[in-house]
């Protein structure tokens, strides 16, 4: 299966199997304040509690920050690699095409760029100079106070701002250096 071709861009690869994507499937789309119901059409709910009956038991030390990789259970393997197709995939897809359009595609450096869609999804990718092809390496969407309350525009507005935020300090020269009187 070919990766899809994003619109106005080198091709972007999707993120890359294995551990790297059930991280950051289980880190993010499970993640009940990311609010992902907000955009993806036929969601379950509970996605959380699917996952943990399924047997994907690291799932709150990924969502708390563990890199270690683990292996999953197959039905947890099962499931991620489902629930990436069915609804993390097609997200992050669709915010990186139409970050394109609406030309919020940054350099972060490090051989990475970040992208925000109109969604409200913050793609991560590589940025090709290690003459690879781009791929997406993370999505996330931001959590806000009281997730439970925000609507999918606030969120979508706070996307873009941490997207501006992260790009310009990317690209921001350092302060000189200046001695203390």
């Amino acid at each position: 299966m070919s990766a899809p071709r994003v619109r106005s861009a080198p091709l972007l690869l999707r993120m890359r199997g294995g551990w790297p994507r059930a991280k950051h499937v289980i880190k993010h789309l499970y993640r009940p304040g990311e609010r992902w119901d907000l955009l993806v059409p036929g969601l379950p709910t509970g996605l959380r509690e699917r996952a943990l009956a399924a047997g994907c038991s690291c799932l709150q030390r990924i969502q708390n920050g563990s890199d270690r990789p683990e292996r999953l259970s197959s039905p947890c393997a099962r499931l991620v690699q489902a629930d990436h197709e069915a609804y993390y995939a097609p997200a992050y897809m669709h915010a990186a095409e139409t970050s394109l359009a609406g030309q919020r595609d940054g350099v972060l450096g490090n051989g990475r760029r970040a992208l925000v869609g109109d969604n409200g999804v913050l793609v991560i990718a590589s940025d090709g100079s290690d003459g690879r092809p781009d791929r997406v390496l993370s999505a996330y969407r931001p959590i806000l106070g009281h997730p439970e309350t925000r609507t999918a525009e606030e969120i979508r507005e706070a996307a873009f701002q941490l997207w501006s935020d992260k790009t310009a300090l990317a690209g921001a020269p350092l302060p000189e250096d200046t001695e203390e009187p």
